[in-house]
């Protein structure tokens, strides 16, 4: 929201009980109809979903057609440009390095397949503009969940980590990143027929390798159990001409978010250790 604002874009946010901005049940067809007809906006950057809230609710196919409920009422209502806030797991475990958006999507889990089904909705409506962002997991403060901050936490504070397999992200940008690019593509109106974009930093992610970076700036001794480090990396070009790329790179906003772990928890630095 400080963002769209910064860019000159006024905006009014929605949350189910109107703890931030207004209230919107976005499942229910006539609260969606009195929202649209009082703020008529011009755009629409639509973040909202039913969020598993463990890794094994990832395959709740009844939480994925909720979200996916929210996006028909706005596809059905809304005549503006709408923004989706997607996900890269609607390519799938097997996809192979430097997926582009042409890549085949086999989304094996009931959040990716709900991902990939709002998007296939958003397309077929055939508004020039619209635009599904793939994002990574997101991980930096305020969120205090997700593989990397468990790691920075435990690593600051001299905690056992252990990465087990479902711990595997198909990669990972901040929360400010991906704010930014929602901005941006909010903010530049495309004549383009409705599109997806990969979101993300340049390079090959392996999320085995950003622990181990973790615990090396932390000073701890850590290596990965398992056969092998699986890595991905995406093709950023479209994004790259539509909305430019993230400003740093992942293992600057890594160190960064390392640090802001360790103010968060109060713990001196390893040079200034207890």
């Amino acid at each position: 929201m400080a963002r769209l604002e910064a860019a000159g874009m006024p905006c009014v946010a929605t949350s189910r009980l109107g703890a931030v901005g207004e209230p919107c049940d976005l499942t229910d067809p006539s609260a969606v109809r009195i929202l649209l007809a009082r703020v008529t906006p011009s755009v629409i950057v639509h973040c909202a979903a039913r969020v598993p809230a463990s890794a094994p609710a990832y395959g709740d196919g009844g939480a994925a057609a909720e979200s996916v409920a929210m996006l028909r009422l706005l596809t059905e209502q809304a005549p503006c440009r709408i923004v989706l806030a997607s996900s890269m797991t609607v390519y799938g475990m097997g996809a192979g390095s430097a997926v582009d958006e042409a890549s085949e999507c086999v989304p094996a889990s009931g959040y990716a397949r709900g991902k990939w089904t709002a998007e296939q909705m958003l397309f077929a409506r055939g508004v020039p503009g619209d635009v599904a962002l793939r994002l990574p997991g997101l991980f930096g403060l305020p969120r205090r969940s997700g593989v990397l901050y468990n790691a920075a936490r435990a690593f600051v504070t001299r905690s056992d980590f252990e990465l087990a397999a479902r711990d595997e992200p198909w990669g990972a940008v901040t929360v400010d990143d991906a704010a930014e690019c929602l901005v941006r593509a909010a903010a530049r109106p495309l004549a383009d027929p409705a599109q997806a974009v990969n979101v993300g930093y340049e390079g090959e992610y392996s999320v085995a390798e950003a622990v181990g970076q973790i615990a090396a700036w932390c000073g701890a001794a850590w290596t990965p159990s398992g056969s092998g480090v699986r890595t991905f990396s995406m093709n950023l070009r479209r994004l790259k001409a539509l909305y430019g790329l993230p400003s740093s790179t992942f293992g600057q906003r890594l160190r960064e978010f390392v640090e802001a772990v360790r103010a968060d928890l109060a713990v001196p630095s390893s040079g200034a250790r207890a």
